[in-house]
């Protein structure tokens, strides 16, 4: 298979063709406006099928990473309903490189690094220990080379947990390499293989549905094939942002340390560093991290944590005073909505259309619209009423198959096939990454007693206490 129309890595394309534009694009929008305002967790379960064995808290935020990581769309929701694909600039280098963390290099981005620009900057500028943070300068300003690492604390802080990383490889290698640039580049190439690594053999493993990520990642056998691979508006506007349904709608950070999702979400909220009672404990995110009890994640369904109703200003922008072609009085402030508007202004195709297209059975009308117990949704009544059981957004779609077919736990087939494909094609295109070297094994990490292999989640982040 060959995408629809494919366009340069700098910007983006299409898998599969677009849907046509809705003959009352006004009335389309107020459907879409009153879906994503009913897409809110009651509070009870997903199913009684059978018991959840929902993923650790942690890889909520590692998903987020991971997606910055390949994407960065700055356009408005208004722009996504005027332009094309190809026209809309991917700030972010379409490969997992980790440029989230090391922007343009020593060279370009020299803001971020020690003054032997080899080590990058950590903690706040009168920090007298090593942090847990990333860095923070006088003014309050968070110095990073993207700057929706600050967007929660749990991700602000597992960006510090690479950098640290990086610098752990840099004092590493530094005794046996004199010469800054090439110690930095042998650092950044043990830490983005340990990255890469990570999100193949745990990340990946754990969110896919196993036939799916056992035919892309273990027999090597994708289904589309790229001349030039860019970022599928498919993935970034619809199938990757099925994080969003697993985040809670409370953390706990550490023993007696609760914080709910207001107090930790948006980027200016918390300027300077963060207090030292806000340090996580890893082994509440990631079992074996730690001796806590570790928190799951909410399950992957059509129901979003209670806070996503009301973002924060500073997630969501302000609408283009002299936009030529607004057609949003305001942004909405409910993450379902936006997400759905975007998703419509770039013509998605349908789930349906794509499940087809996949060679699977699309959800049936049952399927979407009722609970597990068969009594209709209110969520199903709009999809019925709209005329959208056979013709449901992409987003939507991916959100309710794992709830129909996972149960939660993970991504259905159809959501699996278009995350799988698009990150197994971004490392294939990518002559240096980890699928394309002969040895595809995690690096080795040197300690003071030992020396070390981080095969999971939990190895990395119980070391994260000691570098």
């Amino acid at each position: 298979m060959r995408p629809f129309c494919e366009s340069s890595p700098d910007r983006y394309c299409r898998l599969f063709p677009p849907a046509s534009a809705p003959s009352d694009p006004d009335a389309y929008c107020r459907v879409l406006t009153g879906l994503g305002e009913a897409m809110i967790d009651d509070g009870t379960r997903v199913s009684d099928k059978r018991p959840e064995i929902l993923l650790d808290a942690g890889y909520t935020y590692f998903g987020q990473l991971l997606s910055h990581d390949l994407t960065k769309d700055a356009s408005s929701i208004d722009e996504a309903w005027q332009k094309e694909p190809e026209e809309l600039h991917n700030l972010q280098t379409p490969k997992l490189d980790l440029h989230v963390l090391y922007g343009g290099g020593p060279d370009n981005s020299p803001e971020l690094y020690d003054d032997d620009y080899v080590s990058l900057k950590l903690g706040s500028w009168n920090a007298v220990r090593r942090s847990f943070d990333i860095c923070v300068a006088k003014n309050g300003d968070r110095l990073l080379a993207d700057d929706r690492g600050a967007e929660n604390m749990v991700l602000r802080q597992m960006t510090a947990v690479f950098a640290r990383l990086h610098n752990f490889a840099v004092e590493q290698f530094r005794p046996h390499i004199r010469h800054g640039r090439s110690l930095f580049r042998k650092a950044q190439s043990q830490t983005r293989r340990q990255f890469q690594y990570l999100v193949v053999y745990d990340y990946l493993q754990s969110v896919l549905d196993k036939q799916i990520y056992k035919k892309i990642f273990i027999e090597g056998d994708a289904d589309i094939e790229w001349k030039s691979f860019s970022i599928p508006v498919e993935f970034s506007v619809a199938a990757m942002r099925f994080g969003h349904a697993m985040v809670r709608p409370s953390y706990l950070f550490s023993f007696g340390k609760e914080m709910f999702l207001p107090e930790f979400l948006g980027k200016t909220r918390d300027r300077g560093p963060l207090a030292g009672d806000q340090e996580i404990s890893w082994g509440l995110f990631f079992q074996g991290a730690g001796p806590e009890g570790t928190v799951t994640s909410r399950p992957i369904d059509t129901r979003l944590a209670p806070a996503f109703q009301h973002l924060p200003p500073d997630l969501i922008g302000t609408p283009e005073a002299k936009c030529p072609f607004a057609r949003f009085a305001g942004h909405p402030s409910q993450l379902a909505v936006r997400t759905l508007l975007r998703g419509a202004g770039l013509r998605l195709p349908c789930g349906q259309l794509v499940a087809r297209t996949c060679g699977q059975e699309p959800l049936t009308e049952r399927e979407l619209t009722t609970n597990s117990i068969g009594d209709e949704t209110e969520q199903g009544r709009m999809l019925r009423e709209a005329g959208l059981c056979n013709e449901t957004p992409l987003w939507y779609y991916i959100l309710k198959e794992s709830e129909v077919r996972q149960n939660g736990n993970r991504l259905g087939p159809l959501g699996s096939h278009l995350v799988g494909e698009t990150i197994h094609a971004a490392l294939r295109a990518d002559m240096n990454s980890i699928l394309n070297q002969p040895d595809d094994s995690p690096p080795v990490w040197t300690l003071p007693d030992r020396s070390i292999r981080i095969y999971g989640f939990p190895e990395l982040f119980r070391l994260a206490k000691s570098i």
